[in-house]
């Protein structure tokens, strides 16, 4: 039976979207997003059958997990963070960026996000409120590059 952290982690893994056999890349974990990343990946790995790959990881990703706070850089570097997350991004798959809730410490304000996502060349999908303070934003290659790449 699981206990409620665990179920809720569980959850976390569908709402993510994270399925078995996918390639889930972790990206600038700060301290205390490694600590709420620490919570939940053992349901993500777990869910996707290995390991959660790191930035150094070279192989094609289907899923970036990339964690994002006020105060570690400005748009640009917002900009710059998810031309890195897309280098071995595959074809069909998606960046999650995760940041605090509005209210927690390192809330990222909706104008960062809304111009410095098309800058990088990608699509907002949706949002989703993952719990303990965490939210995530999900972004796509824009449809006509994703049929032509």
């Amino acid at each position: 039976m699981a206990v409620p952290g665990e179920a809720m982690e569980e959850g976390i893994a569908d709402l993510l979207g994270i399925e078995r056999g996918m390639a889930v890349q972790t990206r600038n974990p700060a301290p205390e997003a490694a600590a709420w990343l620490d919570g939940v990946r053992a349901a993500l790995e777990q869910r996707c059958g290995g390991e959660l790959l790191d930035e150094s990881a070279d192989e094609v990703v289907d899923v970036v997990l990339l964690c994002w706070r006020a105060g570690d850089g400005g748009g640009d570097d917002l900009v710059d963070a998810l031309m890195d997350a897309m280098g071995n991004l595959a074809d069909a798959g998606w960046i999650w960026v995760v940041t605090p809730e509005a209210g927690h410490d390192g809330y990222v304000l909706p104008d960062e996000l809304a111009g410095s996502v098309p800058a990088a060349g990608l699509v907002r999908t949706h949002g989703v409120s993952l719990g303990g303070g965490r939210r995530a934003i999900r972004l796509t290659w824009p449809p006509w590059r994703r049929t032509r790449r």
